[in-house]
């Protein structure tokens, strides 16, 4: 059905805008030019004069297209008023910023829960609003509990958890996909993959690692984007949104905790896309609300998706 709808869409408006019609009081199968068919927008409230105009018009407010992906919209906060951090909290303010295809409609935090495919509903921050796109990152780690790579050598990339998490979104399918190349490709910030800590700044430097060309619905943050968000070396710089639902993060500030820290100790951050510019270790975000460089060996980390959707 969804199908057919997608390839329908201006005859199903064409049926529903009949209404608007004076002059044709039976729908047949039959082909008719729009100037034999008499139209009237005096009590339609659209703006066009004629009836291709206004079918265009209908289809425009409504996008069958992308319809039912959008589930809902909230504006992050912090203010004890107007709180929203989970998009739980009784005192959330709805939002509809992605209708809007001005740049910066919805800010940095505000929360989207989207229809990734036809079952799944998974609730993400934005990171960015370009005007046409959001980037957004989830909500919670996709996965967890994994090395950033295996093979202690952080030249070759994160090639344990990135391929790990590609696999876990490849249904995403009414998320974009998103081609790039690390070491070329520029995020937000400069496109380089080496960074260290100056004064608790994030300084990226260096390509320590260039990837082939990846295809994929999902990626990780990288650091130049999570310092441009707030994060330093230096615990409880990262906005809530960030660090919530790791380890203890309540502790720090947060809302809410992993409950598995209770079980298996794990969940203690997530990996960023960056590394740092000793052969050992990477980037990653800490449920302390920091972003630190640790051993890419360590097991108690995950990864958030990092998407791209259209408005």
């Amino acid at each position: 059905m969804k199908e057919v709808l997608k390839r329908n869409y201006k005859m199903v408006l064409g049926i529903i805008i009949g209404i608007l019609i004076s002059g044709v009081g039976v729908y047949a199968t039959i082909t008719i030019s729009s100037s034999n068919v008499s139209y009237n927008n005096s009590q339609s409230g659209l703006k066009s004069i004629d009836i291709k105009g206004a079918i265009d018009e209908l289809y425009e407010k409504t996008d069958i297209r992308k319809q039912g992906n959008y589930v809902s919209g909230y504006t992050y906060s912090t203010e004890n008023s107007t709180k929203c951090i989970t998009g739980e909290e009784n005192t959330c303010k709805k939002s509809t910023c992605y209708k809007s295809k001005t740049s910066g409609s919805c800010k940095s935090g505000d929360i989207i829960k989207y229809k990734v495919n036809d079952t799944d509903i998974v609730t993400f921050h934005v990171m960015n609003d370009n005007g046409p796109t959001l980037t957004m990152q989830s909500q919670k780690n996709i996965i967890n509990n994994i090395e950033w790579n295996k093979e202690s050598d952080n030249t070759k990339g994160p090639m344990t958890v990135l391929p790990a998490l590609e696999k876990t979104t490849r249904g995403w399918s009414n998320v974009n996909d998103q081609t790039y190349t690390m070491g070329s490709t520029s995020f937000d910030g400069n496109s380089n993959t080496g960074c260290k800590i100056n004064n608790t700044e994030i300084i990226c430097t260096r390509n320590s690692y260039t990837l082939e060309e990846r295809t994929a619905k999902a990626r990780m943050i990288t650091a130049q984007e999570a310092a441009k968000l707030g994060c330093r070396e230096s615990s409880g710089s990262c906005p809530i949104w960030m660090y919530n639902y790791l380890a203890v993060s309540t502790g720090y500030g947060g809302t809410m905790n992993d409950k598995s820290w209770y079980e298996n100790r794990g969940n203690h951050g997530y990996w960023t896309m960056s590394t740092d510019l000793n052969i050992n270790n990477v980037f990653e975000i800490d449920f302390v609300a920091m972003i630190r460089s640790n051993n890419q060996n360590l097991p108690s980390y995950g990864a958030r998706a990092v998407v791209v959707v259209s408005k």
